[in-house]
């Protein structure tokens, strides 16, 4: 009888093990699985005896998981360092550009160089335009050895048109329209917060930000991945909402830098204002069922907001 009993624990033990062990994989499955945009998250098969092996991991696990892509990254550049080429050819350019700037030259050649490579960023507004502008100019530095790696490596098999980049990355939709509002607010701030208030000198690092946001949305990035993690944690599916936040961002980014150059940073404080708190408020009511848009998908109708 004893024995059975022991045997009996065992065996749920074992169990137990055995089912964590699978959402552990089952989450590093779900999150690698996207972020090489293979497939869309929460379409990936899960095969798990438990509930909760079902689940979108949390913004934590996500975090962790960024963490872990950023140390295999930075293993790859080691073992490979010419991929860093265009970077520090870029850090160089800023290098120059700020010495001719303190020892007093700032002709139109040097003002140009300036302007296209985003080097002003984080000598205006203060220390938080500082910390701003050193993350734009990290995520500049980024947007140009993507751009370098993806024309060194196109493939004349993989073509795609204008307008389906465009519609992918763009295309509104109906029923996420709130999302789409609060994403563009949302870009607004995040462009003040880069630029340090200097809008009109920050054109070139609100494009270079809108490309990483758009690769990010496409290729279900880490961007995506969180926001999915925030939206729709502990869901099967991800809310609609997480691609027209992501699509938000992109065209926000692109519509703050056109609105930057009129260098009236009021303009994007009070449209993106709006927008955020707009599309925060909507949001909320169209997921309590009091406004709708278009064909939603019924499966929502009755989920928990966020």
């Amino acid at each position: 009888m004893v024995d059975d009993i022991e045997k009996t624990s065992v065996d749920n033990n074992s169990n137990i093990t055995t089912n964590e062990t699978l959402v552990g994989s089952k989450d590093e499955e779900f999150l690698a699985s996207n972020s090489l945009g293979e497939s869309e998250l929460g379409s990936v098969e899960v095969k798990a005896t438990t509930e909760v092996a079902n689940k979108i991991p949390g913004p934590g696990k996500v975090i962790g998981y960024g963490f872990k892509s950023l140390f295999e990254s930075c293993k790859q550049v080691i073992k490979n360092p010419i991929k860093l080429l265009p970077a520090i050819i870029l850090v160089v350019i800023w290098l120059v550009i700020n010495i001719l700037q303190s020892a007093g030259v700032n002709n139109g050649a040097v003002k140009t160089i300036s302007f296209l490579t985003f080097a002003d960023a984080g000598t205006h507004g203060g220390f938080i335009g500082a910390v701003g502008g050193i993350m734009g100019k990290g995520l500049f530095a980024g947007a140009i050895v993507l751009i370098v790696n993806l024309l060194k490596h196109k493939s004349k098999d993989e073509k795609k048109s204008f307008k389906d980049t465009f519609f992918g990355a763009f295309a509104i939709h109906l029923e996420t329209l709130w999302a789409y509002l609060f994403g563009i607010g949302l870009a607004m701030f995040f462009f003040l917060f880069i630029s340090g208030g200097a809008t009109r000198i920050s054109f070139m690092g609100g494009l270079a930000v809108s490309l990483l946001a758009i690769g990010s949305s496409v290729n279900k990035g880490f961007l995506y991945l969180f926001i999915s993690s925030l939206l729709s944690k502990g869901k099967t599916q991800v809310s609609p909402n997480v691609g027209g936040i992501m699509k938000g961002i992109s065209i926000g980014l692109l519509a703050s830098a056109l609105i930057g150059l009129i260098n009236i940073n009021l303009i994007l404080i009070i449209i993106g204002s709006i927008l955020v708190i707009g599309g925060i408020v909507m949001m909320i009511l169209q997921a309590k069922g009091v406004v709708k848009l278009g064909k939603e998908k019924s499966k929502w109708e009755n989920c928990e907001s966020y």
